[in-house]
């Protein structure tokens, strides 16, 4: 009786664990993170570039009139199509009558002005070559002139130092005046002496005491005053001729004085010649060098042609537009894209209008983010969507792929269109579609997660837990290959094609989480 009470507690225990243990797998069951998986696939990851723009006519032709005209009618309006020689606008024609006048005297001044230029520079050729050919004269007339006063003061020079060397050759008159008295002193000399002689032959005869004795004293007998007057009688003669020396030679100083001073001043004047003649030939010399300087360039004749031949186009212009009575026809058949007048106002310098040229087809020009730039290049297949169209346009590609002038964000892709398959004005969609190289291992883009230092993957595992096996997630780290906003392709060898990738949860989860499949 014991026994079967104590087995039926027991059992009692079992049972309660039994119901504590269902109930904490239903509420353990109920709390996981119900999961969906896939497995790696083979694939493409293909890069669609989606854009709209307008299509443009495939050449436009510029329309323009003379400036300053005033716009009297315009008949036309943008996106109208014209025939060739349909008009566009008309000038007013009064204004066009006044401009030409104006013209014509302006064009009339401008060749007066050209005449007067020509005549202005024949004077001043006319004056060069005068001043060239008596700066020539004056050079060669100071050459001989001063040629021929520098030998005419050599002459003189000359004939001065001759004067001067033949006076003092002559010697001075002091000279010849004392050879001539020592003459006169030996020839009186010896004639006291003769006498003396006689004298002595005499006595000699007839000599005696008594006649030696009385000349004696009669010689002791002369008185001094006797003397006196013997010497007195000579003296006037020896000062006499005393004084006509001195004034010979002081002639003879003056004379020479003279003619040193005169051999100084011939030099002098011969030194003075030959500066002037220097002086005189440089002058010359300079003048002549000046007078043969090249003359500075002048344009101002070609200039004066140049605006005149201006002149006359733009009056040829304004007499064309005169004669197709101011009116302004299209060059092209072609659509009007532009139309830069007003009607009442003046044209500018420039554009009146625009035409597309109809026979140069057309070119669509759409724009996509930049970030695309990589898929898009020269060459790319378009496919093109029209409203009003089912059937997308394929059979055009890529022109050219250039940065938008106006965002940088953007990028402006040309198709052109030659055979005209859209007309001007045209909106339209475009698709480019850039298929990749085939990977190996490719998984939905939504089962890819990124972090700040790359990229990883959770993977559904199973594994023994406290209560027996369950699923948990656990986290791979991969590398991407590329992607676009559907796939991903990863690097080959991380992921096996046994194992099941959460690509989306019930709830947020992270590694080692507990999760359930969806169809569980």
């Amino acid at each position: 009786m014991v026994r079967k009470k104590v087995f039926g507690i027991f059992s009692g225990f079992l049972a309660v664990m039994l119901l504590f243990t269902i109930l904490s797998r239903a509420v353990s069951g109920a709390s996981m993170a119900r999961v969906e998986t896939v497995r790696i696939a083979t694939g493409t990851i293909d890069h669609k570039v989606n854009g709209s723009g307008t299509v443009e006519a495939g050449k436009e032709i510029a329309v323009y009139t003379e400036s300053g005209q005033r716009v009297k009618e315009i008949c036309v309006r943008e996106g109208q199509a014209v025939e060739a020689g349909e008009v566009l606008f008309t000038v007013d024609l009064d204004e066009l009558e006044e401009q030409i006048l104006a013209a014509q005297q302006e064009l009339e001044k401008s060749k007066l002005q050209n005449q007067d230029a020509a005549s202005s520079r024949n004077v001043e050729l006319q004056n060069r070559q005068r001043a060239q050919s008596r700066a020539s004269e004056d050079y060669n007339q100071a050459v001989a002139s001063g040629d021929a006063s520098v030998a005419q003061a050599k002459a003189a020079w000359d004939q001065a130092e001759q004067e001067l060397q033949s006076f003092l050759a002559a010697g001075p008159p002091a000279a010849s005046a004392g050879e001539s008295r020592m003459k006169q002193e030996t020839v009186g000399e010896a004639g006291a002496a003769g006498n003396d002689g006689e004298d002595m032959g005499d006595a000699g005869s007839a000599h005696s005491p008594q006649r030696d004795e009385n000349e004696q004293e009669a010689g002791e007998g002369s008185s001094p005053e006797q003397d006196e007057k013997g010497a007195e009688s000579s003296q006037p003669e020896s000062t006499e001729n005393g004084q006509n020396a001195e004034d010979e030679i002081a002639a003879w100083e003056a004379e020479k004085a003279r003619l040193e001073q005169a051999a100084t001043e011939a030099k002098a004047a011969y030194e003075a010649a030959v500066a002037s003649r220097t002086e005189n030939v440089k002058t010359a010399a300079r003048a002549l060098e000046d007078a043969n300087a090249p003359a500075a360039s002048d344009s101002t004749s070609r200039q004066n042609e140049i605006t005149s031949q201006q002149q006359e186009l733009v009056l040829d212009k304004l007499q064309d537009l005169k004669h197709a009575e101011g009116k302004i026809t299209a060059p092209v058949q072609g659509v009007v894209t532009n139309i830069a007048i007003t009607t009442g106002d003046f044209t500018t310098e420039g554009t009146a209008m625009r035409l597309a040229d109809a026979s140069q087809g057309s070119r669509l020009v759409a724009s996509v983010d930049k970030s695309n730039e990589k898929y898009v290049s020269k060459g790319c297949q378009v496919n093109i969507s029209v409203a009003g169209i089912k059937e997308k346009i394929t059979s055009y590609t890529v022109t050219s792929v250039t940065e938008n002038e106006g965002d940088p964000t953007l990028l402006d892709i040309v198709i052109d269109m030659p055979d005209g398959g859209l007309e001007t004005g045209t909106r339209a969609e475009i698709e480019i579609v850039q298929k990749s190289e085939n990977y190996s291992t490719v998984i939905p883009i939504q089962a890819l997660h990124e972090e700040q230092n790359g990229y990883y993957v959770l993977v559904m595992e199973e594994e023994q837990g406290v209560m027996g096996k369950e699923l948990v997630a656990k986290r791979y780290e991969v590398k991407v290959q590329d992607k676009n906003s559907v796939n991903a392709a990863l690097e080959d060898g991380l992921l096996t094609s046994e194992q099941e990738i959460i690509s989306s949860s019930s709830r947020s989860i992270g590694d080692g989480s507990r999760v359930r499949k969806m169809d569980e």
